[in-house]
C-alpha cells in the first residue's frame, strides 16, 4: 500500500510541477503574512510576554522558515523522495472531490474519509492535495514542543523547547499561507480550465512583488476585520477556539474567493486566452495591473496572517500557557529538515 501511495505522489508532484512556475506567493507573500502574524498575535493576546516574547525576537527567523518548504526543501541536494512527499503538502484540488465548498463543515475531518472520499472519485488523496491535515500535522508539533517548554527545568531545556516550537511554527505559517491563497485549493490552480493558464504566478508572485512598500501596513490593518462573516457568532467563537474547525473554514474562505480572483484577471489583465494545454494566456505587462490586484491581495494575505495568529495563540493555549518570557537563543535553522507528512503513512 505505502508504495502504491508513493507512486501517486511522484505521479502528484510531477504534474503539479508542471503546472506553474511559481511558489505559492513568491518569498514576499509568505514573509509578509508571517511577520504580520507575529504583529497580529501581540494584538489578540493583549501583548502577552509569556506568549508573544519569542515570537517577537525571532519574527525575521520566522520569516525565513516560512518560505523554507518552497526553497529549502525543493533544493537539488533534497532526496527524491523527500521533494516528491513535500509536493503534495501544498494544495488540495477541492472540486476533484467535493462540489461546492465554502463552509467549515463541507469537509471531512478524518483525513480517512478524506481519502475513501478521494478514491471514491477516481484519486488517491495525495494526487488531490493534503495540506489542510499538513497544517494540523505541524501545529500539534508546535503544541508538543510548548507543552515541553512548560516542563523545562532549566535554561537549556526551555531554550531547546522553545527553539522547537518556532521552528515547527515558522514552516506551518507557509501552509497557513497557500491555504489563503485561491490557488492552491482549486482543481483550476492555475486558470488552466477557464483560459487562463499562467494566472498562479502572475498573481501570487509578479503582482505581489510590485506592489508598493506600504503594503504590509494594508495588511496588518485588515488583520482586525473579521473574515468569518459566513458564520454565526455562536459559530466563530467555536472556529476560533478549535484548530481544526479554523483551517478548515480558511479552506472554504479561500476557495470561495476563486470566482473574484479569476474575474479580476479577465477584466484587468488578460488579453488572449490560453487554448492548447500549454499555452499560457498572454497578459499586460503587471506593473500596468498589479494596483487592480491590491485590496484583492491585502484582503488574502491578510486572511492568512490572521488565521496563522490565533493557531499560535491556540498552540499556546493548548500546551497550557507555559510562560516562554525568559526565552533568549541565538539559533538559526537556516536549512531545516524535511519532515514527513505522517497522515498517509501509515
Amino acid at each position: 500500500m505505502k508504495k502504491l501511495i508513493i507512486s501517486r505522489i511522484c505521479l502528484a508532484a510531477s504534474l503539479f510541477a508542471c503546472a506553474t512556475s511559481a511558489y505559492a506567493w513568491g518569498e514576499r507573500g509568505h514573509d509578509l503574512i508571517t511577520r504580520v502574524a507575529v504583529q497580529n498575535l501581540r494584538s489578540i493576546s493583549d501583548d502577552n510576554q509569556a506568549l508573544v516574547k519569542p515570537f517577537v525576537a525571532r519574527n525575521h527567523m520566522l520569516g525565513h522558515l516560512s518560505n523554507a518548504p518552497d526553497i529549502v526543501w525543493r533544493a537539488p541536494y533534497m532526496t527524491d523522495l523527500e521533494r516528491e512527499e513535500n509536493y503534495s503538502t501544498h494544495f488540495i484540488n477541492l472540486e476533484k472531490v467535493y462540489k461546492g465548498v465554502t463552509l467549515w463543515t463541507d469537509l471531512p475531518e478524518d483525513f480517512a474519509v478524506y481519502s475513501k472520499d478521494a478514491l471514491a472519485s477516481g484519486h488517491t488523496a495525495v494526487e488531490v492535495g493534503t495540506v489542510p491535515w499538513r497544517v494540523l500535522q505541524l501545529y500539534y508539533g508546535v503544541v508538543q514542543a510548548l507543552q515541553l517548554a512548560g516542563h523545562a527545568d532549566d535554561k537549556k531545556a526551555l531554550e531547546d523547547s522553545v527553539n522547537q516550537a518556532l521552528l515547527m511554527g515558522g514552516l506551518m505559517s507557509h501552509f497557513v499561507g497557500d491555504l489563503a491563497n485561491p490557488h492552491h485549493t482549486t482543481a483550476n490552480y492555475d486558470g488552466q480550465l477557464s483560459g487562463q493558464r499562467g494566472l498562479h504566478a502572475y498573481f501570487e508572485h509578479e503582482v505581489i512583488a510590485q506592489l508598493p512598500f506600504e503594503l504590509s501596513a494594508r495588511i496588518a490593518k485588515q488583520t482586525k476585520k473579521n473574515w468569518l462573516t459566513a458564520y454565526t457568532e455562536t459559530e466563530q467563537q467555536a472556529i476560533l477556539s478549535d484548530p481544526q474547525k479554523l483551517v478548515w473554514a480558511l479552506v472554504g474562505n479561500s476557495h470561495s474567493r476563486l470566482p473574484a480572483l479569476l474575474k479580476l484577471d479577465s477584466k484587468y489583465s488578460l488579453l488572449e486566452k490560453s487554448q492548447a494545454e500549454k499555452d499560457r494566456a498572454k497578459r499586460k505587462p503587471v506593473a500596468e495591473t498589479a494596483r487592480h490586484y491590491e485590496d484583492f491581495a491585502v484582503e488574502r494575505l491578510a486572511v492568512g496572517a490572521s488565521a496563522l495568529s490565533q493557531l499560535w495563540l491556540l498552540a499556546w493555549q493548548q500546551a497550557g500557557s507555559p510562560d516562554l518570557s525568559k526565552f533568549r537563543s541565538y539559533n538559526y535553522p537556516v536549512k531545516p529538515d524535511f519532515i514527513r507528512p505522517d497522515y498517509f503513512l501509515d
